[in-house]
């Protein structure tokens, strides 16, 4: 599996190059009236009450006579905010700044419209302070919203007393650049060779439903698209889920020849629970395409026919020239050699463009072994209506008749969320399921008995 080496550096800056950039706000907290820092103390600050507090430090600041001292020993953070800044809706800020001490720091935004509604962004993760000594950090945020009123932010949390709290000086905020939206087909479509996307080495801001979750990102895709419309996401900060409807923006990136996004400065989880795209068919002839890079596909009457045990993925081959890996990043399935499959998975390039299945209903057999049918391919199986809102219909049609049978609906990580049994009879079934009040998401209806089992995805909105 191929993975990125995540260096955890004291000056951590995505936009190196700011010299001469406009400055917004530039700080050295030296001027202070009755406990109050010129330029700072703005509306947002809530670091104010006992033990919290936003304290003058003489004590050997990095640059002038004083530097701000942040109190907050708490496990929830509290902010200290600017005085009122304009900001510009695509623009990129970077607060560029110096802190010591121990305890948790973070920089923000308040005034943009953010996930939910007009409040704040916080894109960035904590940096945690452990040290006594100065150290120069950088952190990126990204303006969704223009508003002439906005405060920048910094969030401080479980600060320790014993070793001086949280201590920042020498702040300066510069337009870092824009983020300008491109579509997800824009970010892939091209046809130079190498097939490097026209905004490689860009930040832009892009949107799409995320498709696919794995540790070190995820998978979003146009709605509708039939190619050239999904991006891979290197981000481990925010947390998504399939079927969210997001909003984000970082840099385009050609890793290893393949199209991704990383650094995500910001990011909208717009609604959750959204249909997946429609997975598109393709064969082992054109499957190293371009255009299905990051795409949710679909592979038919694909038969098994290798297995690499060191790695742990198979290789597989249709009637069509041509073969293609399946891999395991997201999830893993015990294959048969020699069987045939039909098999759903995101596009993933790892040497070439391989398929990742999300979990076991991406597994559609269509073989036959000691006598258990696996009817996997749903063509015996409904869920009716889908979306719904917790109730539904189960329809089976069945080859033979099925006693004690279990229904299970599960998460996706596997968890029973509701269970029944059921006596199912030769040839059709049909019966209603309330779980009304389930959370919104997607989950994995599963039917089994002795002779069999279906697996169905359903979206409760």
């Amino acid at each position: 599996m191929k993975t990125k080496l995540l260096i955890l550096a004291g000056a951590f800056g995505m936009f190196a190059n700011t010299v001469g950039a406009q400055i917004v706000l530039q700080s050295d907290f030296e001027t202070w009236t009755s406990g109050t820092v010129a330029g700072w103390n703005g509306s947002k600050t809530n670091c104010t009450t006992t033990p919290d507090s936003v304290n003058q430090c003489t004590v050997t600041p990095y640059h002038g006579l004083s530097c701000v001292e942040l109190v907050n020993p708490g496990a929830s953070s509290k902010r200290f905010s600017s005085q009122p800044v304009a900001i510009t809706a695509g623009t990129l800020y970077s607060v560029r700044f110096w802190a010591r001490g121990s305890g948790s720091l973070r920089t923000g935004l308040a005034g943009v419209t953010a996930a939910n509604g007009f409040g704040y962004e916080y894109s960035n993760t904590y940096i945690t302070l452990a040290s006594p000594t100065w150290t120069l950090y950088t952190q990126t945020l990204l303006a969704d919203s223009t508003n002439a009123n906005a405060q920048f932010l910094f969030a401080v949390k479980n600060t320790l007393a014993a070793s001086g709290n949280v201590d920042i000086d020498s702040v300066t905020i510069r337009v870092a650049g824009t983020a300008p939206f491109q579509s997800l087909y824009n970010i892939q479509y091209t046809t130079a060779v190498p097939a490097n996307s026209p905004y490689n080495n860009q930040v832009v801001t892009t949107a799409g439903i995320v498709t696919a979750v794995f540790g070190y990102g995820y998978f979003v895709e146009t709605t509708g698209a039939t190619s050239w419309a999904a991006l891979y996401v290197y981000d481990s900060q925010h947390t998504v889920a399939m079927g969210d409807s997001i909003i984000f923006s970082g840099l385009v990136d050609e890793y290893y020849n393949e199209t991704e996004m990383e650094n995500i400065v910001y990011l909208n989880d717009v609604s959750h629970g959204n249909p997946i795209p429609t997975p598109i068919v393709v064969t082992y002839s054109n499957i190293q395409n371009e255009e299905w890079e990051g795409m949710l596909i679909k592979v038919n009457n694909t038969s098994c026919v290798r297995y690499n045990a060191a790695q742990a993925w198979y290789v597989f081959k249709d009637a069509s020239p041509g073969i293609d890996t399946v891999d395991n990043i997201i999830y893993t399935y015990p294959f048969s050699i020699g069987k045939t499959y039909n098999i759903t998975g995101v596009i993933h390039f790892e040497y070439a463009n391989w398929i990742e299945p999300r979990f076991v209903a991406d597994i559609d057999s269509i073989h036959v072994t000691a006598g258990i049918q696996e009817f996997n391919n749903f063509s015996n199986f409904k869920v009716f209506p889908n979306p719904n809102n917790g109730t539904f219909t189960v329809s089976i049609n069945t080859v033979e008749e099925g006693k004690n049978s279990i229904l299970a609906l599960k998460d996706l990580t596997g968890r029973v969320i509701y269970q029944e049994q059921r006596d199912v009879t030769e040839g059709f079934s049909s019966w209603v399921v309330n779980t009304t009040g389930l959370p919104k998401g997607l989950y994995l209806l599963e039917v089994s008995n002795a002779t069999g089992k279906a697996v169905e995805r359903i979206s409760v909105q």
